[in-house]
């Protein structure tokens, strides 16, 4: 059975941890979850609901595909998602590169199932 394997160029909503020491703390004082919980709303509505959009849309692609298909979500504001953008020419969020070949950005769906069924066809 072949397996495809499809990274995802997209900004992830980022949630900045502390020490283990304070985060105990944090969570025994109970405020933890809502010392967290604020820096996610700091980011803007749009931005957070194509964070949703995507979730959803990869959890979708796993239920779909199983283990044929590995998704791996890399931040283009990390230095490996720089050297990946770079790489691929990536200027629009989402895109999805597979098996390091074909790209699809965007949120075009269907594209992104042709490739993805042509790949475990065997084409």
């Amino acid at each position: 059975m072949p397996h495809v394997s499809v990274q995802v160029i997209a900004p992830v909503l980022t949630d900045f941890f502390h020490c283990m020491h304070c985060e105990q703390f944090f969570d025994q004082a109970g405020v933890g979850r809502q010392v967290h919980q604020e820096e996610l709303e700091q980011y803007p509505e749009d931005f957070k609901e194509e964070a949703v959009r995507l979730g959803n849309w990869l959890l979708d692609l796993a239920q779909r595909y199983g283990d044929q298909v590995h998704i791996r979500v890399i931040d283009p504001q990390s230095p490996q998602g720089l050297l990946t953008s770079l790489r691929y020419w990536v200027r629009t969020y989402p895109t999805f590169i597979v098996d390091g070949r074909d790209r699809v950005s965007g949120w075009d769906a269907a594209a992104l199932d042709a490739i993805l069924q042509a790949r475990l066809a065997g084409r």
